[in-house]
């Protein structure tokens, strides 16, 4: 019985095969040899589900802050948490001009001028950029840690004790790229003493712990920022009444800047979201890693915990009843993306083996061998980077990617899979997708060998 549903499958499949020799480069090699050998085509449909995580990482990449209204993924509240430090300047005299970063040092006349927080504008989800945005700086509670690993299900308390340390209103239609917080005469005083009295980068993160960046109540939008660009950074502005050391003149209009990308800070996001209103509320009474279909479509928005899990079975089917051949081309498609206006796909898709049916997003990055990621584009080849499924915006509307050897793998029992999870670049991302079900299939050349 087992064989005769498979038969079916297969034969489902092969109404659409043909020879194919030219479309893959093999038609002149093979002109001698056609009554051997044919090269067929085939699409095969891929079963697609969803699968939801609880919680994803989100200390790799931008961070995310603000308020975002999604009717299909639910209403996302973020706070963004980072950690920064400050390098010592180079010794050597800068050119005439120029300024080396933190060069020129305070000394025991220094006088603060301001303290300023710069941060990079990256991506803008939600209401139209005109609208007014608030953003607070305060100082956390607890210390983050630069070793550890940061989900969005983790929320740090802020320091009440010191309070707002900085606040600003903005919009993101502004022409500037980055955005300025001012920050309060105490903070920077404090962090102006430190430099003074010589404190060690370690002892400094350790007092400062981190800051946090809390939208407004009536925040629309939910805006990231790459805080490991140049741009990005906290800066102390300082003048010298009077000349400390060599490095320590008599000045006007110096500074001192601190930065987010040191390998003893941390930066993540967490996400407080709401699914109750929208198109995915019945998710909210599942189980993290527990997979679920609605309305025959494939949702897609990993930053919220959504993911397509795609089922293998129909091209281990096509196996079981083929002989003799070899795979040539093996494609996966996903597409057409109907309305792509309204969405805002992720610009890439990876495809990692679920082990067990589950997926440890912090896994992932962590301990890739738990979670195998589909690997190479063609044989011959000694990369070993994940094979890459790009979105084109301009012609297909499709994610397509090749990834022949991963599938010959299979067919050789290599290598066991019998689901694929598609993941984005990073997991951290708001970019969301979706799309009917039966638009996600397989593209398959193949040799095949007659007896």
């Amino acid at each position: 019985m087992k064989f005769l549903v498979r038969l079916i499958i297969l034969l489902s499949f092969f109404y659409i095969s043909c020879d194919e020799t030219s479309e893959i480069g093999i038609d002149e090699l093979l002109s001698d040899q056609k009554n051997k050998i044919k090269v067929h085509y085939v699409e095969i449909p891929l079963n697609t589900s969803n699968i939801y995580l609880d919680s994803v990482r989100t200390d790799e990449g931008d961070v995310y802050f603000g308020k975002y209204s999604n009717s299909i993924f639910g209403d996302v509240n973020s706070i963004a948490y980072a950690q920064f430090s400050f390098q010592k300047g180079d010794e050597v005299q800068p050119i005439p001009g120029e300024i080396a970063e933190n060069y020129y040092l305070p000394n025991e006349s220094s006088k603060l001028d301001s303290a300023v927080l710069y941060l990079k504008l990256s991506k803008v989800y939600g209401a139209p950029t005109f609208n007014e945005q608030e953003i607070t700086i305060s100082q956390i509670q607890d210390t983050l840690f630069s070793s550890a690993l940061y989900t969005s299900s983790r929320y740090v308390e802020i320091n009440s004790a010191i309070g707002q340390i900085g606040f600003t209103r903005f919009k993101t239609n502004n022409t500037d790229t980055f955005l300025t917080v001012p920050i309060s005469e105490f903070y920077g005083k404090f962090l102006l003493n430190r430099i003074i009295e010589d404190v060690q980068t370690v002892e400094l993160i350790d007092q400062t712990r981190g800051i946090a960046f809390v939208p407004g109540e009536n925040n629309s939008q939910l805006v990231s920022f790459d805080l490991d660009h140049e741009d990005s950074k906290l800066v102390v502005f300082f003048n010298n009444p009077e000349e400390g050391n060599a490095y320590s003149p008599a000045d006007d209009s110096l500074q001192y800047i601190f930065r987010f990308n040191s390998p003893l800070t941390k930066k993540y996001s967490y996400y407080d979201i709401d699914r109750s209103s929208s198109d995915l509320s019945s998710i909210d009474g599942i189980n993290t890693n527990e997979k679920f279909n609605i309305q025959n479509k494939i949702y897609w928005q990993s930053a919220t915990g959504i993911y397509p899990v795609i089922n293998l079975d129909n091209f281990h089917s096509f196996l079981d009843t083929a002989s003799n051949i070899v795979l040539n081309k093996v494609e996966i498609i996903t597409g057409p993306i109907d309305n792509v206006n309204s969405f805002i796909p992720p610009s890439k898709s990876l495809y990692y083996i679920l082990k067990n049916n589950r997926l440890n997003p912090v896994g992932i990055i962590s301990n890739p061998e738990e979670n195998v990621v589909m690997k190479d584009n063609a044989y011959y080849s000694d990369e070993s980077d994940p094979a890459e499924h790009i979105f084109d915006s301009i012609v297909s509307f499709s994610y397509r990617g090749e990834s022949t050897v991963f599938f010959q793998e299979l067919a050789l029992n290599n290598i066991s899979a019998d689901e694929l999870i598609s993941f984005p670049e990073l997991p951290n991302s708001f970019d969301n997708l979706v799309i009917d079900k039966d638009k996600i299939y397989l593209k398959v050349y193949y040799t095949k060998y007659k007896d």
